[in-house]
């Protein structure tokens, strides 16, 4: 903060601005993201010299700024500040996830859901992950959980560019088959019986607001004995375990089987007062 008052200073800057500087950001390998709204108000200062003074203060070398999610692909807007590519390489829980930040999206939200996946004991299982994206919960799957094997399915190029790049970086690609395109059809056998029918221990439904499209696809996949739906959504706050008990009812009627809440994680706020939540469903 001393730094930019004064480059104010010098620049003859009004220390008002100084309001607009974050307090927070994420860093990805050497790439720093900044939240959306971050330096407003900073045009007529806006250029190399700013930049190349907020990365050097922050330990980083490139700089970008967040924008919204958007589109079926989760397609992150972020704008590049300096430097003119958006390849990075993120560790985290011993995983290497390398991605392309203006083109996938990656929640620094999510690192404690993806640290639980990885500390379940999923030796022997198949599961099968609806909404792979670039690896998120695949790989602590079958890096750290020991999964058998993962069935990922994703329809954005990108993030199936960077799912490969990451399996193989992880050293997991001969245990994962990847489905690209849309899971609704790149999951059937001759558009009509789904390829996975009753081969699956666990089904991963990382979608928001909403997965609910792919319950059917979720279902039909466990094993005639059952399993455990990990079934993420967006919940009012204090509703929070009504949204999984109703889940649980709408699920036991839609496949004839019981279906239960065994544990309900609260993620993180998606927007004031509507939170990101993950129930797990155990189906008999």
């Amino acid at each position: 903060m001393d730094s930019l008052g004064d480059f104010l200073d010098e620049k003859g800057g009004e220390k008002e601005l100084l309001k607009y500087v974050p307090s927070k950001w994420e860093k990805l390998g050497d790439l720093l993201l900044l939240p959306s709204g971050s330096f407003n108000g900073w045009n007529n200062f806006a250029g190399q010299e700013l930049w190349q003074l907020v990365a050097n203060s922050l330990g980083g070398k490139r700089l970008g700024i967040k924008g919204e999610i958007s589109g079926s692909e989760r397609r992150p807007d972020v704008q590049l500040l300096l430097g003119e590519e958006g390849w990075v390489s993120h560790k985290e829980h011993g995983i290497e996830y390398s991605f392309d930040v203006t083109k996938s999206m990656f929640s620094a939200g999510n690192l404690p859901e993806r640290g639980r996946l990885g500390e379940l004991d999923c030796s022997g299982e198949t599961i099968l992950d609806l909404y792979a994206g670039i690896g998120y919960y695949t790989l602590p799957l079958l890096v750290r959980a020991g999964a058998r094997h993962v069935h990922s399915c994703e329809w954005s190029e990108d993030a199936v560019f960077a799912l490969n790049h990451n399996l193989a970086a992880n050293g997991v690609n001969e245990i994962c088959t990847v489905h690209a395109g849309d899971n609704q059809i790149s999951l059937k056998v001759g558009g009509s019986a789904l390829s996975l029918n009753g081969t699956c221990d666990r089904v991963i439904l990382g979608l928001l607001p909403s997965s609910e499209d792919g319950w059917p696809l979720a279902l039909s996949a466990l094993k005639p004995e059952g399993g455990i739906l990990h079934l993420h959504g967006n919940a009012h706050a204090g509703n929070e375990i009504e949204w999984a008990e109703k889940i649980a009812s709408e699920l036991t009627r839609m496949s004839g089987r019981k279906a239960t809440v065994k544990h309900l994680v609260k993620v993180k706020w998606y927007a004031p007062h509507i939170r990101h939540c993950v129930a797990d469903i155990q189906i008999s």
